[in-house]
């Protein structure tokens, strides 16, 4: 079976999740099939063809009759291989025997639509790699994660998508060296657009980033000397790549009122940092005005 996220095998356990419930969101085209069919085996690559070109619009589901014949004799399978397109738990059109790619591409057409322009079935796949990689770097397997990347980018070392994602990892593990080389990887007009921004804004917190010190310890340090400028920078860059922007801003700009020329004018490049990690989100326009009305 192809691998793609829009194809899965039926069983018993999962025919009512994936069949009937799942048709209420998407077309679920099932294809009843047998190891020993010859036909069934000219059809199965067509149908996976056209599960990962249309990239979700429908969900194809693969019945081996021999291993589950309860649920092929309940729908009345009598021929293989016999193909059910259901919606919204009703069955709604069939097809039997193994049609030529145009036949079913028709059918499918009729009934689903047709598949958007212009999407390229291996872009879609390498796009599932990228998600696959992010998805175990957010369960904790970061090792797992850097390693399917970095696969993909010595397959294709000028792919973005796979140069922003490993760039992103390798801030997140403090890996700042094989992130500046991503960055510096990127074509000139990704590296200066929204993405490539947000990534050259959290390298240059991470610079100033002392892991030794939580925020919750910088808090209480600050709390005792409030008028510490040190102590408050490096709040405000422990916050910020702790997620809480917006405390992070409060704080540089707050150098920037009191401290402004502190370590070479640090907090207001910081703030500017945080701007490009923040792309278009309104608080921007806040802080900027802010920051405007602090040096004028």
């Amino acid at each position: 079976m192809a691998d793609s996220p829009h194809i899965v095998q039926l069983d018993e356990q999962n025919f009512m999740q994936v069949v009937v419930e799942g048709s209420d969101h998407t077309p679920v085209l099932v294809d009843f099939w047998a190891d020993w069919c010859g036909p069934c085996k000219s059809l199965m690559p067509i149908l996976e063809k056209l599960a990962i070109e249309y990239n979700g619009a429908f969900v194809l589901a693969k019945l081996d009759t021999e291993a589950h014949p309860g649920i092929a004799q309940q729908l009345g399978i009598r021929s293989l291989p016999t193909v059910k397109l259901f919606k919204d738990r009703q069955l709604v059109n069939e097809f039997m025997g193994a049609l030529p790619e145009s036949e079913v591409r028709a059918f499918l057409e009729a009934n689903v639509g047709p598949a958007l322009p212009g999407e390229d079935p291996e872009e879609d796949a390498g796009d599932n790699r990228v998600q696959s990689a992010m998805a175990l770097f957010e369960q904790g397997q970061q090792a797992e994660a850097r390693e399917l990347l970095q696969q993909m980018q010595a397959e294709e070392p000028e792919n973005v998508e796979v140069l922003l994602a490993l760039g992103q990892i390798c801030v997140s593990t403090g890996d700042l060296e094989t992130a500046e080389s991503c960055l510096a990887a990127l074509p000139e007009a990704d590296r200066e657009g929204p993405q490539g921004a947000r990534l050259a804004g959290i390298l240059e917190l991470s610079r100033e980033n002392d892991a030794g010190e939580s925020p919750a310890a910088l808090q209480a340090a600050l709390e005792s000397n409030p008028g510490s400028s040190e102590t408050r920078y490096k709040l405000a860059i422990a916050e910020s790549l702790a997620g809480n922007t917006q405390v992070a801003m409060d704080h540089l700009l707050k150098l920037v009122q009191t401290d402004p020329g502190y370590n070479d004018g640090a907090p207001r490049e910081k703030l500017l940092a945080l701007f490009k990690v923040l792309g278009d989100d309104p608080l921007v326009g806040q802080y900027r005005r802010k920051l405007f009305a602090s040096l004028h």
